[in-house]
């Protein structure tokens, strides 16, 4: 634009004017930031024409390449593209490149009114600067000074696109401030000014506005020759707080656009200038120069979507001609191309929407692009300034894409759900959506689900709970999306979106609302005294169709089972039972249990293992008699069943270990016997306090020294857990002894015992050497340690009979376990009589009065201890414990490692 003399001055004072024509710099301004303590070098230079502030408060570093000259316009641009420079005397990237213009000892003054016509950049972090330091001909002076002009961006009272601060920094502190101007700085072309006058004043100016002042009286007034800086700064995350900073949402160019300079100085003032580019006193009578003096948009409102068009037209002060092809450059990313009006006034330009632009709540035209050969100049064949096409268009949205479903989600994504289960469906969008009052998805199972959440954002969540009511369905499906009165799915733009993307089948989410249960129990005969050989049908009732896999059986109460007889892929399965001989007598038949043998199962279509509760069933007024008969004719006497047999006891492995805290070993034991009219058990002693025995069967967990459990419990598989906690060795040897007993004549065969060592932790493996008296076991070793003398010391002598070497380690492992569980070797040492070291012996058990001995030691060596570590443990526990066998077993105590 044109600027006109300031108040107070004409156009007959006016030393120095720029305004940027044609396509290059003129000589007056290096691409780089410099000043006079910089001795006109480049600051923090990377090497490659670049410069910058040196401090991470910049975001930007500048290049030559960011600046340019067009249309009667300086360009400094900002963009979003990392760039290696300098920062407190080291490497750094910058995530900004910008550009900079300065004109140390090319254009350089010493008061005056200083007057600029510039357009700020727009977005988070933009802080463009207007500002002048000391140049070459101020000396030695250093950077002594510096007067901002205008810095953007700054916080106040305003939005941040309407504040500008201004400043005076000087040897004794800064002085200015911020202004809130009230209107948007980075929507057109405002004039920014000061009127310097050296020693005594600087004032301030917006479109000839006074907005701030400084005198001599306040701070000391500069009174040397300055350089004019020029830069779009764009200020980082650090500065937050007291000036906006770069963020997701600042774009990805800004532009600081300046189209004029002047510099007036009145005659006999003592102000000086190098670099003077006009005469005093000679007025000069400026050209007409074709201009863009409006731009609109036809549509000028509403959202514009992919493939829309939008024709843009520029109105100028004269006729103008159309070289080449121009083109506008759109803040949507797109471009708008000319389509004619060369020779009139007007030119038109037209942008097709296309899905890539930019999706923006206000198209705007940021810059006319001249490509070689296109230009557009009046009948004289000036260039036409073309500042004022830059225009943005309130109300005229462009929206690309439409919003639309992309995705659509369950969780769970597979498995069988049933009446009461919840499932959560997800649908994603291509963008954020809004929600307006409750949307639901219409389902293949006739049940809704409901929105949850999700407005504001590209996912929305929908809820459904299974009800019984539901339609059984392979694979649960959205069939629909429904929109009641009120409701809407729409985008920031308020345009509705595509919802055709939520139907989806979701292969593998199964829904079965009702489980397969038992719901009826009957028999057949209902009533009577059924004798050994009648036959009795069971009948269980299903509130679905089942399929039977494998052979179940129903357990009954007089000891006899029922065996599935058919009804697979019907709702009623058959058992039958044929009373036996050695059936219990009972006064009303039981159902008490259904019995899935291995690979035996009951399941719906849906594959779902069926409910067998509801077959447990007391059949009054069925009583079953095996033992009276009420024959009519002589029977033949029978032959008297067998004596009972010996089971069998198997065990894969008699020597285990389990991790403790929790460690878990199968015992791998099963039992079996030739007599299925036996009642097998199988009888375990020996587990200590610290380990549980649990069945597959039924879950069942058994604990303590003495515990009995039936073949079936054994064969279903037995878990071993230890809760061990301790730091040594415990091991527990587990007695088993499976017995038989006939069911008719009481008569009861056992086997032999067998054992199961196990050991808690898993015990290094050890070397053992011998000498003399004392053995050694590498890994192993205890340390002794000093402890308080016991009030007694006694030993346990044999009383009336002589142990076996079996029993006297057996004892040593109980009391050692009994230890074990009251001592932590992370907190205490295990203390012994003597310095010398006690250590684990690989040897055989010894007997008799040996045994004995070493027990007296072991027992000494516990006393110790208790007398050492009062209230660790029980001392009366341990010394009942042990005082119930004739010793305790030398290594079974002193093998334990200390930690």
């Amino acid at each position: 634009m044109t600027l006109s003399a300031p108040a107070g001055y004409s156009s007959s004072d006016l030393v120095f004017q720029e305004d940027f024509s044609g396509t290059t710099l003129s000589s007056y301004w290096h691409t780089y930031l410099t000043s006079n303590a910089a001795n006109g070098w480049a600051w923090n230079s990377n090497g490659s024409g670049g410069s910058g502030m040196g401090n991470q408060n910049n975001a930007e570093y500048d290049m030559p390449s960011q600046v340019s000259v067009s249309n009667g316009m300086l360009d400094l641009t900002a963009i979003r593209q990392p760039v290696n420079g300098i920062a407190g005397g080291t490497p750094y990237t910058f995530p900004v490149t910008s550009g900079s213009v300065t004109s140390y000892n090319n254009f350089e003054f010493n008061g005056g009114y200083l007057q600029i016509s510039m357009k700020a950049p727009s977005g988070d972090g933009a802080w463009p600067a207007l500002w002048l330091l000391p140049g070459a001909g101020a000396g030695s002076s250093g950077d002594n000074f510096e007067i901002d002009m205008q810095e953007g961006g700054m916080l106040g009272s305003g939005p941040a696109n309407q504040n500008f601060a201004w400043h005076l920094h000087t040897p004794s502190g800064t002085f200015g401030g911020v202004v809130n101007t009230g209107v948007d700085l980075t929507a057109d072309f405002h004039t920014y000014a000061i009127d310097w006058q050296p020693g005594k004043s600087i004032t301030w100016y917006l479109d000839g506005k006074q907005v701030g002042q400084v005198t001599s009286a306040q701070a000391p007034i500069p009174n040397e020759p300055m350089e004019l800086m020029l830069s779009n700064t764009v200020a980082n995350s650090s500065t937050s707080g007291w000036h906006t900073a770069l963020d997701s949402s600042t774009p990805s160019t800004m532009q600081m656009q300046i189209d004029s300079i002047q510099l007036y100085q009145k005659a006999g003032s003592g102000e000086t200038v190098k670099g003077a580019n006009v005469t005093p006193g000679t007025p000069t009578t400026p050209t007409v120069t074709p201009a863009v003096t409006q731009a609109t948009a036809s549509p000028s409102t509403g959202i514009e979507h992919a493939g829309d068009v939008i024709t843009l037209s520029l109105a100028f002060n004269e006729a103008v001609t159309v070289t080449g092809t121009p083109t506008l450059s759109l803040n949507d990313g797109n471009v708008a191309t000319y389509a004619g009006g060369s020779g009139t006034s007007t030119l038109t330009f037209k942008t097709t929407v296309a899905a890539t632009d930019t999706n923006t709540s206000a198209l705007a035209i940021t810059g006319v692009n001249l490509p070689s050969g296109a230009a557009i100049k009046d009948a004289s064949g000036v260039a036409a300034n073309l500042s004022g096409a830059v225009k943005t268009f309130t109300g005229l949205q462009i929206d690309p894409v439409l919003p639309a479903v992309t995705q659509a989600t369950a969780a769970p994504g597979t498995g069988i759900e049933h009446a009461g289960d919840v499932i959560t469906l997800s649908l994603a969008f291509n963008e954020a959506v809004t929600v307006t009052g409750t949307p639901t998805l219409a389902l293949n199972d006739g049940n809704v689900a409901t929105y949850a959440g999700g407005s504001g954002t590209s996912t929305l969540t929908f809820k459904t709970t299974v009800a019984a009511t539901d339609t059984n369905t392979s694979a649960l499906a959205i069939t629909g999306v429904n929109l009641p009165s009120g409701t809407a799915i729409k985008d920031a733009s308020g345009v509705a979106a595509n919802l055709s993307g939520a139907v989806k089948t979701f292969t593998g989410l199964q829904i079965d609302p009702i489980l397969p249960a038992v719901t009826q129990a009957t028999a057949t005969p209902g009533t009577g005294t059924e004798h050994v050989g009648d036959t009795i049908t069971l009948a269980l009732g299903f509130n679905e169709a089942v399929t039977v896999t494998g052979t179940p059986t129903l357990s009954l109460n007089d000891g006899g089972t029922a065996t599935y007889a058919g009804g697979s892929g019907t709702s009623t399965l058959t058992f039958t039972t044929t009373v036996a001989s050695t059936n219990t007598s009972t006064s009303a038949l039981a159902i008490t249990g259904v019995n899935l043998a291995s690979g035996a199962a009951i399941k719906d279509a849906s594959g779902v293992a069926a409910n067998l509760a509801g077959a447990v069933k007391t059949f009054s007024g069925l009583q079953i008699d095996p033992t009276s008969t009420a024959p009519t004719t002589p029977t033949t006497p029978t032959t008297p069943p067998p004596d009972v047999v010996t089971p069998v006891l198997t065990i894969a492995d008699d020597s285990l270990w389990v991790a403790g805290r929790g460690g878990t070993v199968d015992l791998g034991t099963k039992v079996t016997t030739t007599d299925s009219n036996d009642v097998v058990t199988v009888h375990i002693t020996g587990l200590p306090k610290y380990e549980t025995i649990t069945d597959k069967l039924d879950g069942q967990t058994f604990r303590g020294k003495d515990i009995t459990l039936t073949a079936a419990q054994v064969d279903s598989g037995l878990t071993l857990t230890s809760t061990y906690r301790g730091g040594g060795h415990p091991v527990a040897t587990l007695t088993m002894t499976a017995s038989a007993k006939d069911p008719s004549t009481g008569a009861v065969a056992t086997a032999a015992p067998q054992t199961i060592t196990v050991t808690d932790p898993r015990p290094t493996t050890t070397t053992t050497t011998s000498s003399h008296d004392h053995h050694s076991a590498t890994g192993h070793q205890v340390v002794a340690t000093t402890a308080a003398s016991p009030t007694t010391s006694q030993a346990i002598e044999p009383a009336d009979h002589q142990p076996t070497a079996a029993a006297i380690a057996g004892l040593a492992s109980r009391g050692f376990a009994l230890l074990q569980q009251h001592f932590d070797p992370s907190a205490r040492t295990l203390a012994t009589a003597s310095a010398d070291p006690i250590v684990a012996a690989d040897h055989p058990s010894a007997t008799g009065t040996a045994m004995a001995s070493l027990a007296s030691q072991s027992f000494a060596l516990l006393n110790q201890y208790l007398a050492g570590h009062t209230g660790q443990v029980d001392p009366g526990q341990i010394i009942a414990a042990v005082s119930q066998g004739t010793g305790w077993a030398h290594d079974a105590l002193l093998a334990r490692p200390q930690h």
